[in-house]
């Protein structure tokens, strides 16, 4: 693994999605970083739901983060 793969890993399992902005696509990577917090904010205050969408949502954004930082290497 390359190292500005671990990188980008690493920041998109600390904070959903900012891996891709880290790799170049920003707009995508905000776009999953502000789903992620909407869906958190939601499951705090109106279901626990919306907090399991925010989860697949979050492994969704490391699955792109991964096929992402192939395609850069």
């Amino acid at each position: 693994m390359a190292d500005n793969m671990k990188v980008a890993l690493l920041i998109s399992v600390i904070f959903s999605g900012l891996g891709l902005a880290y790799l170049g696509d920003v707009k995508k990577g905000l776009t999953y970083f502000g789903i992620t917090i909407v869906l958190n904010v939601l499951g705090m205050w109106v279901s626990s739901i919306f907090s399991f969408i925010s989860i697949l949502v979050w492994l969704y954004a490391l699955y792109l983060t991964y096929i992402e930082a192939q395609l850069v290497n």
